[in-house]
């Protein structure tokens, strides 16, 4: 049965889904947007510790305003109405919320994932600072717990995973999968202070779009997507390349031909792997057919009579017709996510789920680093995020991005060297998350 046949029976039912949602960046306005218009859906609270950027949220969505006075979460319950709480773990402690939406982009999220499980609510996680640091342990205290933990549909996370499973269900073998970058030499050293003009906007613009240079820098240097395609690793088994991530530029016309083995022409060092492909050449002009927003995979068959097909069915194929490619070119952060919250409670099935840990992302220095530096985490001026397998984190006690908020460093590093967990003094606030990734054990 489709989703929206599924969610008008509950409603017929009376039952609307019950959903809290934590953090009132972009993301979250635009889910809000899309939730309003979807009477099977009850945003009964939305917690952040700005009680006015939650509302300023909820305004970008036109939500009514006489709808956003609720009290408390019993009392949104009762009128249909929505609770703005400056507390989250207040809202996550009641019962009565089938899922709880994490968008906060902090590491943090974490403990706000364990705290609703522990309430018998399901999680929809968009904090990929989380969940690439600690989400195939999340996943397991959901399954213990008897709830479902989910990434959050319409990031490229959860679309590289559906199709990774819709090419492994048709019996295709997948070459690689992954998502378009802004990526050129260079980037690595970008910091939020000149990320507007690498980007060719003003500051003015920018604020105007209610972009984040934080978040635009760790676009533009390369961790974010590490961020994602370690989760895409952990949760479809898919391996990171052992060098890392090349990002070599390629338009949607080229995917087959660059995303295949090097013993068949390709780029990659084998089958099975995780990548993303540049959207500029190395000059810094732009690829044709570009791929900045979207997600691809390539994928061949055992079968030569189904190769052969590709391209009679409309597939674009390498030069050999062995290799085809999918994409889909954009995605709708926020805008999607109702369709997690449907599959969640209504199918009982997630959109994207680590399994395994098997990647993660370990961090580098951006500059010449003196000891006693305090690292400002991902997408400041100190360091950015590599793409690396969990093994190798292990051997090399890699200090993972996420958790450099704050670390202090008790030698100097070297710009472009890895920066280690004997490296640094780690906030106290981390202690549990540490603990979180010592119950974690490496695959592959």
């Amino acid at each position: 049965m489709s989703l929206m046949s599924l969610m008008s029976e509950r409603l017929a039912d009376g039952r609307p889904l019950r959903v809290g949602l934590i953090g009132a960046d972009k993301f979250a306005a635009l889910f809000l947007a899309q939730a309003r218009h979807l009477p099977t859906l009850h945003v009964a609270a939305i917690a952040h510790p700005d009680i006015e950027r939650a509302h300023t949220a909820l305004a970008l969505a036109m939500w009514p305003p006489a709808k956003a006075v609720a009290r408390s979460l019993a009392e949104a319950f009762a009128t249909g109405g929505t609770w703005v709480a400056d507390d989250t773990m207040a809202m996550l402690e009641q019962p009565g919320l089938d899922v709880v939406i994490e968008a906060t982009n902090s590491p943090q999220a974490a403990s706000n994932a364990l705290a609703a499980m522990a309430n018998d609510t399901h999680v929809i996680m968009a904090s990929i600072e989380a969940d690439a640091l600690v989400g195939p342990y999340l996943a397991r205290q959901a399954r213990l717990q008897g709830v479902i933990y989910s990434l959050a549909y319409g990031d490229q996370p959860s679309l590289i995973c559906e199709m990774v499973d819709w090419a492994r269900a048709c019996g295709f073998q997948i070459a690689a999968a992954g998502r378009g970058i802004a990526w050129k030499s260079g980037h690595e050293t970008i910091t939020p202070d000149q990320v507007w003009s690498h980007l060719d906007i003003t500051p003015e613009q920018a604020r105007a779009k209610d972009l984040d240079p934080r978040v635009a820098t760790a676009s533009l240097d390369g961790t974010r997507t590490a961020l994602e395609l370690a989760s895409v690793c952990n949760a479809t088994g898919l391996l990171p390349p052992t060098g890392g991530l090349t990002c070599p530029p390629c338009g949607t016309h080229d995917l087959p031909h660059v995303f295949r083995p090097t013993a068949d022409g390709g780029r990659l060092e084998g089958m099975g792997v995780v990548e993303a492909a540049s959207c500029l050449e190395p000059d810094g002009r732009g690829v044709h057919g570009g791929l900045r927003w979207g997600v691809f995979a390539t994928f061949t068959s055992p079968s030569p009579h189904t190769t052969l097909s590709f391209a009679e069915y409309g597939l674009l194929t390498d030069a050999s017709g062995c290799y085809a490619a999918r994409w889909r070119p954009h995605r709708l952060a926020g805008m999607e996510t109702t369709l997690s919250v449907a599959s969640v409670c209504l199918r009982g099935e997630h959109t994207g789920c680590p399994r395994d840990w098997i990647a993660d992302v370990a961090t580098i220095a951006k500059t010449n680093l003196p000891a006693g530096s305090v690292l400002d985490g991902i997408g400041g001026t100190s360091v950015r995020g590599i793409l690396v397998s969990s093994a190798q984190a292990m051997t090399t006690a890699s200090l993972p991005v996420s958790l450099t908020p704050g670390a202090v460093l008790r030698r100097p590093v070297a710009a472009g060297q890895a920066v280690t967990l004997a490296d640094v003094d780690l906030p106290s606030e981390v202690a549990h998350l540490m603990d979180m990734r010592a119950a974690m054990v490496p695959v592959g």
